[in-house]
């Protein structure tokens, strides 16, 4: 029988996102999301794991999730199972309660850790629930921005250490980068197959030590985390130029081209392009995506894409 692929080691981060079967809402009273928590308290006992931000809604929830013993899968199913129980028995009900298999993102901590806890404290206010995070009850942001006694499961010093030494200017920065508007969804841009959000450095050692040693048939997504030979800059650029003369718009098509064609982030895009920051990469992407009904880039899209896939037809046989 094939087996679902769990990339897991010591001192691994995770953003884990659990919804209800269907999108039910799962949670229907607080003393349901309060029971959530306590399974959470009871797992960070039994497996020694640290919960970096958190957020339970009523038909889903996230966790920032750190597995000092490489016990992900172990501990996902000990909180689920256990609240599953719990819910069938107190509401009357059979039957799977969570929408299949718990997602997670292996996430590279160092550069992207604030970025997941940023996007989980945001859930309420983007589900139009508060208005500012801070006033959801159900999850980690109070911790962080009031002077709140805190789980001892919670772990909120590793994220507010990007923003500061001392205590009052973490939180104060932390609070404006919770508030600051982005145009780019940076956990969204920097997710590599949907599994593992990180620079290409990170998802090749990753790639290289969990996934290229397994056999395709033990787990059948495999073949979409195998590692492909990628055109390279100089290449995309050359072909660019067979069909498009100005400058300016060269160098949009292969700042667009590079991010759809190979697996590096938004901010080695730009350091490798040069002159221009990892925002300003996702804005390009995001406009060029938005010019594409027009026919002339359109078309010149098609012919750089047709002559990438040739090459790469090349490559791979």
């Amino acid at each position: 029988m094939s087996r679902s692929l769990r990339i897991e080691y010591e001192g691994a981060f995770y953003h884990v996102i659990q919804r209800g079967t269907e999108r039910k809402n799962v949670f229907k009273e607080d003393r349901d999301k309060k029971r959530l928590l306590k399974y959470i308290n009871i797992a960070h006992e039994r497996y020694q794991i640290l919960i970096h931000s958190y957020c339970v809604m009523d038909n889903h929830y996230h966790f920032l999730i750190e597995t000092p013993q490489a016990n992900i899968a172990k501990t996902m199913h000990y909180i689920n199972a256990s609240y599953a129980i719990y819910y069938n028995t107190k509401y009357r009900r059979v039957g799977p309660l969570f929408q299949g298999r718990y997602k997670s993102v292996l996430v590279e901590a160092d550069e992207y850790l604030h970025y997941v806890s940023k996007y989980i404290h945001l859930n309420p206010v983007k589900a139009k629930k508060v208005k500012n995070p801070v006033e959801y009850k159900w999850s980690s942001c109070s911790y962080y921005l009031n002077n709140e006694v805190f789980p001892k499961w919670l772990e909120k010093e590793r994220v507010l250490g990007y923003f500061g030494s001392g205590k009052r200017e973490r939180i104060r920065r932390y609070k404006e980068f919770l508030e600051m508007e982005d145009e780019v969804d940076i956990t969204k841009e920097n997710t590599y197959k949907g599994v593992i959000l990180g620079d290409k450095g990170f998802i090749d050692a990753i790639v290289r030590k969990y996934i290229d040693e397994v056999e395709d048939n033990e787990v059948p997504s495999l073949k979409r985390l195998k590692r492909i030979k990628e055109v390279g800059r100089y290449e995309i650029e050359k072909i660019i130029r067979r069909y498009e003369r100005n400058e300016k718009e060269i160098r949009k098509i292969l700042i667009y081209m590079i991010r759809k064609k190979s697996s590096k982030s938004l901010k080695e895009i730009a350091e490798e392009i040069g002159g221009i920051s990892y925002w300003g990469v996702g804005k390009v992407c995001k406009r060029m995506d938005g010019r594409l009904e027009k026919t002339n880039v359109y078309k010149t899209i098609r012919k750089v894409e047709k002559d990438i896939a040739l090459i790469m037809s090349k490559v791979q046989t």
